[in-house]
């Protein structure tokens, strides 16, 4: 493994609790598609919401059922490296790129929960009421993190 280059846990879980989003990578009938998404991490599975209908969503659901991974990634830390020649620009950040497999959430109490995980990150409390017409419409994506790997580049 390169050396900037880990599968520690408490870095990949570093870089999925502070990222903004991530981006999924998905494979459905019309080709592959690269989505980004709002999510939440908690004992190694990421949560995220998303509508019953549409590309998304028909492309989780048939990850879940045929029990094919889907990617993922998600990047921190950016800053832009300057230089005086082209070979000295470029990036300096922390990424995790991984996969896993998906389970789509429609049970109530369960469905709630995964929602707070989301919450809990972005709004810093899962204590929010929701609206009923929209959980009726809303499914919760768990994502088991099977794989993952962070690359730390810091220089």
């Amino acid at each position: 493994m390169p050396k900037d280059v880990t599968n520690d846990a408490a870095a990949i879980a570093d870089v999925l609790n502070r990222a903004e989003y991530a981006t999924l990578a998905l494979l459905d009938d019309a080709g592959l598609y690269s989505v980004p998404v709002n999510f939440g991490f908690r004992d190694g599975v990421l949560y995220l919401h998303t509508g019953k209908k549409g590309r998304k969503f028909q492309a989780l659901r048939k990850a879940a059922e045929a029990g094919t991974p889907v990617a993922f990634s998600a990047a921190v830390d950016l800053e832009m490296k300057t230089g005086e020649k082209a070979c000295q620009w470029g990036y300096k950040f922390r990424s995790v790129f991984g996969s896993g497999t998906v389970s789509i959430i429609d049970e109530p109490k369960a469905l709630l929960a995964g929602l707070g995980v989301i919450m809990e990150k972005y709004a810093g409390s899962d204590s929010f009421p929701y609206d009923e017409k929209i959980l009726g419409i809303t499914s919760v994506v768990a994502i088991r993190v099977d794989e993952a790997t962070a690359r730390l580049k810091q220089s």
